[in-house]
């Protein structure tokens, strides 16, 4: 008989069991660091193994229940891996299927609209200067229209003065406000003056010398419509009407000898 304080001899735990047990933990611990599924299969695969092996020994060897419980989490930390990997897929899916909205086109352009200029003469004229614009006409030449403007002034009493303007002449706008000035109402009260847009007439206004650079010019015709004589606004300094008035007052007399710019006369019609 065997003595009372004898007992059976524990049977070494199979290897594989106690691997199986430690890379279940480590797939579980793991999971979130992408080590859930390549720790939780050789765990299951160990533990099963390591289960047959020790149902096979006959009680030589044991750690049923260590490998057991390896399957166990490795079995848990993989299926955690998968789930953890489906909804990483799913937010990235989710993301690059919503559209950004981009900027808005912006509505074309309007192109630039010219700016008509406003007109030198106002509604109701300058007061007692009588105004006259000529145009191109397809019966009359510009010197026609002149000689019919000095028979109607010679008629009512007038001295034509011809003004060459144009719509890009910031010199032509300065004169023409000061034309309400009372100065000028008095020198020019028995004038007819007449404007020339020498843009619209071209060719005709240099025929007949009147497209002369540096914008207004003012000429005296005869009854042919042809110049006579002409100044330019630069006899004067600063268009106002103190400078302006006795400049033309003595163009218009006759005596005005001395000029700063001489007017090269004569035409080629």
């Amino acid at each position: 008989m065997q003595p009372a304080w004898h007992t059976q001899p524990v049977p070494p735990t199979d290897g594989k069991a106690i691997a199986a047990l430690v890379l279940g933990i480590l797939s579980l611990v793991g999971t979130m660091c992408w080590l859930g599924a390549p720790l939780g299969i050789p765990a299951i695969i160990l533990g099963t193994l390591a289960i047959r092996d020790v149902r096979r020994s006959d009680g030589m060897t044991g750690g049923i229940g260590m490998a057991t419980a390896g399957v166990v989490m490795g079995s848990l930390g993989s299926l955690l891996f998968a789930c953890w990997v489906g909804f990483m897929i799913f937010t990235v899916a989710k993301a690059g299927s919503v559209t950004v909205p981009g900027p808005s086109p912006m509505p074309p352009a309007a192109p630039p609209t010219a700016a008509t200029p406003p007109p030198l003469v106002p509604p109701g004229g300058w007061g007692h200067i009588h105004v006259v614009v000529v145009h191109p006409s397809s019966s009359q030449t510009l010197r026609a229209q002149l000689a019919d403007e000095v028979r109607a002034g010679k008629t009512a009493g007038e001295t034509v003065l011809v003004e060459t303007i144009a719509p890009s002449c910031p010199a032509c706008v300065e004169i023409a406000r000061e034309m309400p000035d009372p100065a000028l109402q008095v020198v020019l009260a028995n004038v007819r003056l007449v404007h020339v847009d020498v843009a619209e007439f071209d060719v005709e206004a240099s025929a007949l010398h009147m497209s002369t650079p540096g914008l207004p010019w003012f000429y005296l015709v005869d009854t042919r419509g042809d110049p006579r004589d002409g100044i330019s606004a630069d006899e004067w300094d600063d268009n106002q009407a103190s400078e302006i008035a006795p400049v033309l007052a003595a163009f218009l007399k006759g005596t005005l000898h001395s000029r700063r710019q001489v007017w090269r006369g004569g035409t080629s019609l």
